[in-house]
């Protein structure tokens, strides 16, 4: 305080010292600066207002402007492809490069409608409810389907959607779609293949492969399990049993459960290991039977142990990532798709407190750190398909050109499982930035599309808004900024797909089927 006043002293002296011509120079001087200091700051505000930055935003306005997202994604889709699957929105037409085929399943429209309720677009959700119950039938399909998309992606969707609403219609559909997958269960193990025919063409049915994917067949639980809880009928519970039965008994290199099975011989295909949906869902079917099941989490502990033990990577710049492990051996790339890890170790060491948790945790939020830290580097803000931690991993991966981005919404969950144990505001910051980037790179006229190169900002498109977009990524964003009340992790639990399904004795939605009968 008193430097600043002596300092006022000295230039108040200096000015009355100073002969007559010298003082109108000042003064000129002085008028010149306080003018480009003006004309500064105007143009400054101007920049703000022609460039308006979300990242300043409210999340009333995020989730205003996430809102917005959907219903240009949505109402494109409707307007020039209602009833398909997939929307290519820069020629307008159909993707028939779907995972669901040529036949109009409607995925788009399934996939979309508990994001349309959670954002209270219900005019919407009528117009697809009234498609489904015209229109949805896999009757006619005579192509192969995955039974893994079609779990996550259409009878999870019906289980939330009657989860919500008690409205028989989704139940009904939802026994359809599971009542289609079963006939995949019929082989010498009762692990299911990976495609059926849900037309039941027996010729198709015989040629299918018996090499199936545990990343697939072991994220089916949730939606069965449910499925058998709102029905009464166990087969649905029962299928999906058996595989963790015959699963939990099989040899293991230490402890990792391998990426390929034979569901004819009943052995491991490859000794190739990666993290994936099955550890996801051993912890979210503990957390769906109401935290009765030990069984399940006890493997889900064993399992989790055996990841950190043997694919944990942290480089001496502090940087963690889950790489694929061959033959005992870890790599030093790791796929997009398994960001969904950092909330499942943030998620499984706040509700299980296991032996460590703290340090589980803190792998959670390092994975976290590097999955966004891949979109942060990156000119566009967008992720690669795949992640490269050496020189000669990233030149492999341009090589390949997995470079594109595919709209995916698995770093996002994570923002939003780890916003809401850790009420750090980095998430929701990262949360914006996707959306700047999702604006700037991805919108187009018609809707939404993945990139072909995220590290070049002239990029082409793919031109495909991929239905999960709607049905999990924007879900994801929408929730980020909304309140905690606002499908509470306490009372549900998300599918691999993004769709929520209720947690059994704390959820007044379960709706738990109860017999008449006496």
């Amino acid at each position: 305080m008193y430097f600043f006043f002596f300092t006022i002293r000295r230039a108040h002296n200096k000015w009355h010292s100073t002969k007559k011509s010298a003082k109108i120079l000042y003064i000129a001087m002085g008028i010149l600066t306080i003018a480009l200091m003006s004309l500064a700051l105007t143009q400054e505000e101007e920049d703000k207002v022609k460039h308006k930055d979300p990242l300043e935003e409210t999340p009333e306005a995020m989730r205003r402007k996430i809102k917005e997202m959907m219903l240009h994604a949505w109402r494109n889709y409707a307007r020039f492809t209602w009833g398909t699957n997939e929307f290519r929105p820069i020629t307008r037409r159909v993707n028939f490069g779907s995972e669901f085929g040529h036949h109009k399943l409607g995925s788009t429209i399934i996939e979309s409608m508990d994001t349309l309720y959670v954002m209270g677009l219900y005019k919407e959700l009528n117009r697809s409810r009234e498609w489904i119950r015209k229109s949805f039938t896999l009757d006619r399909v005579d192509e192969t389907l995955s039974i893994f998309e079609l779990t996550s992606r259409m009878l999870g969707p019906m289980l939330t959607m009657y989860a919500l609403t008690g409205d028989q219609l989704y139940r009904d559909k939802a026994i359809h779609i599971a009542d289609k997958i079963l006939p995949a269960f019929q082989t010498a193990t009762g692990i299911p293949r990976r495609f059926v025919v849900p037309n039941d063409d027996q010729f198709r049915k015989r040629s299918l492969t018996d090499i199936a994917r545990i990343s697939e067949f072991g994220a089916l639980h949730l939606e069965f399990f449910y499925l058998s809880e709102i029905t009464g009928n166990p087969v649905y519970k029962d299928s999906v049993d058996g595989i963790r039965r015959l699963l939990a008994d099989m040899n293991k290199p230490n402890g990792l459960y391998p990426n390929s099975f034979c569901t004819k011989y009943g052995r491991w295909e490859n000794s190739r290991c990666s993290i994936n949906r099955f550890h996801d869902y051993l912890l979210k079917s503990w957390i769906q039977s109401g935290r009765s099941d030990s069984e399940t989490l006890q493997i889900f502990k064993d399992a989790m142990l055996a990841v950190v033990q043997n694919m944990v990577e942290i480089t001496t710049e502090d940087v963690i990532y889950i790489p694929e492990v061959v033959d005992g051996t870890r790599t030093d790339r790791m796929k997009q798709s398994n960001c969904f890890a950092a909330g499942l170790f943030a998620l499984g060491a706040e509700q299980t407190l296991m032996k460590h948790w703290a340090k589980y945790a803190q792998i959670g939020i390092g994975i976290g750190d590097t999955c966004h830290d891949l979109y942060r580097q990156s000119p566009t803000g967008l992720g690669p398909e795949e992640m490269g931690f050496s020189e000669e991993a990233r030149k492999e991966i341009k090589s390949l050109q997995r470079t594109f981005y595919v709209l995916r919404p698995e770093i996002v969950e994570s923002y939003l499982k780890l916003w809401r144990l850790s009420r750090d505001k980095k998430y929701r910051e990262w949360g914006r930035a996707l959306v700047l980037a999702l604006e700037k790179y991805c919108r187009t006229p018609h809707g939404y599309a993945g990139i072909l190169d995220v590290y070049k900002e002239s990029s082409g498109s793919d031109d495909v808004q991929r239905g999960y977009f709607l049905g999990a990524t924007l879900k994801y964003l929408y929730l980020l900024f909304s309140e905690d009340e606002v499908i509470p992790l306490q009372e549900w639990v998300f599918n691999s797909a993004g769709h929520f399904l209720p947690i059994k004795g704390v959820n007044p939605k379960y709706r738990l089927y109860i017999s008449t009968e006496e």
